[in-house]
């Protein structure tokens, strides 16, 4: 490949590509952290488990939003990132019955504000591919 192709590819988001795949797997960590308590909506844990967003479709989504970005969002996604492995595991490391789980989506939210801000147009994308 042309270094100008390999050149043209990268400015194009793929590098990206990890940082996004992090990010996916985080909001999806986060997610069915809360399927062995009996998440409303879910008729069993398995089913939480398997249905729990962010599905393929909106991974995808989300995936080609910052692949496709014109600027950077590596730092807003790490930081993201770090926020949602930070509340499953909060949330896995409490039983059902302590009350403390719900202390995990207050620090989440207090974390998240600390994290550089993405473009509203990101945001508004972003908050799209989870719907």
């Amino acid at each position: 490949m042309p270094i100008v192709s390999v050149l043209v590819a990268f400015a194009a988001g793929c590098g990206v590509g990890p940082h996004v795949d992090d990010f996916n797997e985080s909001l999806v960590a986060a997610a069915v952290a809360g399927c062995a308590c009996g998440n409303i909506g879910y008729s069993s844990e398995e089913e939480c488990r398997a249905e729990a967003p962010p599905d393929e479709g909106e991974q995808a989504c989300i995936e080609a939003l910052f692949k496709n970005a014109e600027a950077n969002y590596e730092a807003q996604l790490d930081c993201r990132t770090a926020v949602n492995n930070r509340l499953a595991s909060c949330l896995n490391s409490k039983s059902c019955t302590d009350l403390a789980r719900l202390g995990c989506g207050g620090e989440a939210a207090e974390d998240l504000e600390d994290c550089p801000d993405l473009p509203n147009d990101i945001n508004q994308e972003l908050a799209e591919c989870r719907n």
